[in-house]
């Protein structure tokens, strides 16, 4: 660990140096990034502040990813998606960040390909590039890719969009050329994922080569097969400890707005925001009902004693002045919730309790606490809010759910039947809280008997699988919206009568996000084939998605 931070310190220095400049016309690449980085550098800067990048992780993976799915939800700049509010100035921050990443790694793949001895390095390189592109095509739908990284060096402003369908084809190929060039006798260092454990790098490309072929089975269901079932056979993740991580700093959050890559994004918004992040009751609910142990390990009851309670800051559960209750508010009210879904705090839902805008009281040490309106639902634990919560890019748990989801289809070659690799995948995620996050253990209980009988009660097993993915996802919020509109769950009631809802919606629930002003300002041109009808639509769905109402509830 402490290797790490000194590393993050010394990344921290190469960034002030190479992303200084903020106002330029175009957002996929950074005029003022050095050309001749060390690759090693760069690429241990991007492992870091692709995930420690506080306001990409406050408007993209909050605002959107994890609202909109019913995650969180909150007062209102942390998840606008709760409501659909369109915000396209939020829009601009993923698309910005990630090519400034990609911008990155494309200097540090062309100077390692002048140095045999660099290998590890493109390699690497290619893989995170490919992850990073992933998320920004499963966002936004069509975008610049294969000119993307020939910018840079061409001074291309005004790239061209490429088709999602061969954007995915390429990154079969890229990933498995770069798990091929990994080489063991070759040095890797500076590495802040694996350490520079080569062979794992390999398992976490190949692992990622396995979320992309799944991400296919509603388009093209044979090559999804094909591509799966080889990334599989070349080996995969086989533990917690294959899981694509990365460790961040301790530091004290600035309140200044002032940019930050040091800790985890995630975190980073919940102690520098003003507003309250609250768990969803649709997230919280699933939990609750199934007796999920993970429930009490991830959120809490916290509020302020009745003396503090004049700030809602001193109720966060961030903030070391809020109380912990979780006992004592479930012994006093019976039950723990969400908020619930398509209101922010400020709002009344539907059939709320008549107290709604009425404070709460426990005792807590002889004191009393208030729980005033916006603290009644459950928040993020304490410790899971830390500065240095190590991010997770991929999780062992993921690929074993994708591994019971194969072997549900029945395609060959995968080892294990479907509920084996359903019970791993629950053990191997309650075991990432623990060991890599930091979460306590619920001892109460058994996760085996769980996972059991969530399994034989849950009568369609691919919603059984993909609920599961639901709840692994909530720290990787971005992974969770796409596997929504890939598997269909959970069914979400969409948002229609909030006054900030975008109407053009029609009832239904974004699919992605609309592309920034930027690009329909500067790059018109090569974006316009690829908008809905001539529309920067937010409701369209990408390639891979093909639908506008899978994982709606279109009940009355």
């Amino acid at each position: 660990m402490k290797t790490s931070i000194k590393l993050l310190i010394v990344v921290v220095s190469t960034l002030t140096l190479t992303t200084s400049c903020e106002d330029f016309n175009d957002l996929n690449v950074d005029p003022t990034t050095s050309t001749i980085a060390n690759p090693k550098t760069l690429i241990s800067k991007v492992q870091t502040s692709y995930s420690g990048d506080r306001e990409t992780q406050w408007r993209s993976l909050a605002a959107y990813h994890m609202s909109i799915t019913q995650m969180i939800s909150d007062g209102w700049t942390v998840s606008h998606g709760q409501a659909y509010k369109l915000d396209i100035s939020y829009m601009e921050y993923m698309w910005k960040s990630s090519y400034r990443e990609i911008s990155d790694l494309t200097y540090a793949i062309q100077e390692a390909e002048q140095n045999p001895e660099l290998v590890n390095y493109e390699a690497v390189a290619r893989i995170l590039k490919v992850m990073i592109f992933a998320q920004l095509t499963d966002t936004y739908g069509d975008l610049p890719y294969f000119e993307a990284g020939a910018q840079a060096e061409d001074d291309n402003l005004h790239p061209a969009y490429d088709n999602q369908e061969d954007i995915y084809n390429d990154f079969f190929k890229e990933l498995k050329e770069a798990a091929a060039q990994l080489d063991d006798s070759k040095a890797l260092e500076g590495d802040l994922m694996y350490n520079g454990d080569v062979e794992r790098w390999r398992k976490f490309a190949n692992s990622l080569r396995l979320r992309y072929a799944m991400r296919l089975v509603n388009v093209n269901l044979s090559k999804a097969e094909t591509e799966a079932v080889l990334a599989i056979e070349d080996g995969v993740m086989e533990n917690i400890d294959d899981a694509a991580k990365v460790e961040h700093g301790d530091f004290t959050v600035s309140t200044s707005g002032a940019s930050e890559i040091r800790g985890n994004g995630f975190s980073q918004v919940q102690n520098f925001s003003e507003e309250i992040m609250v768990a969803c009751e649709t997230y919280v609910s699933y939990l609750r009902d199934n007796d999920d142990p993970r429930l009490l390990m991830m959120f809490g009851m916290y509020a302020a004693y009745q003396e503090d309670a004049t700030s809602r800051y001193n109720s966060k559960s961030s903030t070391e002045t809020s109380v912990e209750i979780t006992d004592e508010y479930l012994a006093a009210y019976g039950v723990l919730e969400g908020y619930a879904p398509g209101y922010f705090l400020f709002e009344s839902p539907e059939d709320a309790p008549a107290d709604i805008w009425s404070p709460r009281f426990v005792e807590k040490n002889g004191r009393t606490v208030q729980i005033d309106k916006y603290f009644k639902p459950l928040q993020i634990r304490r410790h899971l809010t830390r500065i240095d919560l190590p991010s997770i890019y991929q999780s062992y748990s993921e690929v074993e759910l994708w591994l019971a989801e194969a072997a549900l289809r029945g395609w060959s070659s995968i080892g294990g039947d479907a509920k084996t690799h359903y019970k791993n995948a629950i053990f191997a995620n309650i075991d990432e809280l623990v060991i890599i996050l930091g979460a306590e253990p619920n001892l109460d209980i058994n996760s085996d008997v769980y996972a059991e009988n969530l399994w034989n009660n849950t009568a369609d097993k691919m919603e059984a699988i993909n609920m599961q993915h639901y709840v692994n996802n909530f720290y990787n919020g971005i992974e969770g919206f796409a596997n929504w509109r890939r598997s269909g769950f959970p069914v979400l009631k969409p948002t229609t009568d909030n006054p900030y809802t975008d109407q053009t919606l029609n009832g239904l629930i974004p699919r992605k996000l609309p592309y920034p002003n930027t690009e329909m300002n500067f790059n018109r041109e090569n974006l316009e084939p690829h908008l809905d009808n001539g529309v920067n639509f937010w409701g369209a769905p990408v390639w891979w998605d093909n639908s506008l109402t899978r994982g709606v509830d279109l009940s009355d």
